[in-house]
């Protein structure tokens, strides 16, 4: 008999499994498959195994900052209004003195407006540079007149004391001014005294 031929060795694909049905290297892990299952499960983890204190300290952060955003809110409105208030102390500061010295430039012009005949010219025109000199003391002070005649009648700033019928004018229309009135920048000094117009009564 002749001597057997020598079987050669066979070749396995790498895919091809392990003789006894054992798949894959012995030994061997997915690594990517246990990156995956370790991240998920620290997420887990981290959600459901919160530090009770790291919370708390959270909260007492954002609960701080909060405090401190409201409280630098309500400094920034404070300054605010004290500038304000300054701003309106300065401007208005002499509001009682130059009201007080209204009533001398109206005798100053009732003065003017009743010199006797014959009078020395030169003391009247000296007397109307006074006057002049006044209201331009008070304008520099921010006194300025308020419009009465032909103006509709404003109780803001009007004072009606008298009225006249009339068709001539719209009822509420300021037909005569019986003392001038001023305004103090914004503000009202002293109501303007008038006359308003009123509709005729209808006779029966």
């Amino acid at each position: 008999m002749g001597k057997k031929q020598d079987m050669p060795p066979q070749h396995r694909s790498p895919d091809q499994p392990e003789p006894g049905g054992q798949k894959g290297r012995p030994g061997v892990v997915d690594s990517r498959a246990s990156s995956a299952v370790d991240a998920e499960q620290v997420a887990g983890q981290a959600q459901a195994g919160v530090d009770p204190e790291l919370q708390a300290a959270r909260d007492e952060v954002e609960a701080s900052f909060a405090r401190y955003q409201r409280l630098a809110a309500d400094f920034e409105n404070y300054k605010r209004r004290t500038r304000q208030e300054l701003a309106d102390r300065t401007q208005y500061a002499n509001e009682e003195l130059l009201r007080k010295l209204l009533p001398i430039l109206d005798n100053l012009r009732r003065a003017l407006d009743h010199a006797p005949e014959g009078i020395d010219r030169n003391w009247f025109d000296g007397l109307r540079m006074v006057v002049r000199q006044f209201e331009d003391t008070l304008q520099a002070q921010g006194v300025s007149p308020i419009p009465a005649v032909g103006e509709k009648f404003d109780p803001s700033q009007h004072e009606a004391i008298a009225r006249e019928e009339t068709d001539e004018h719209e009822e509420g229309t300021i037909v005569e001014e019986m003392q001038p009135g001023y305004r103090l920048h914004e503000r009202v000094l002293r109501p303007t005294l008038v006359k308003v117009a009123h509709p005729r009564a209808l006779k029966s």
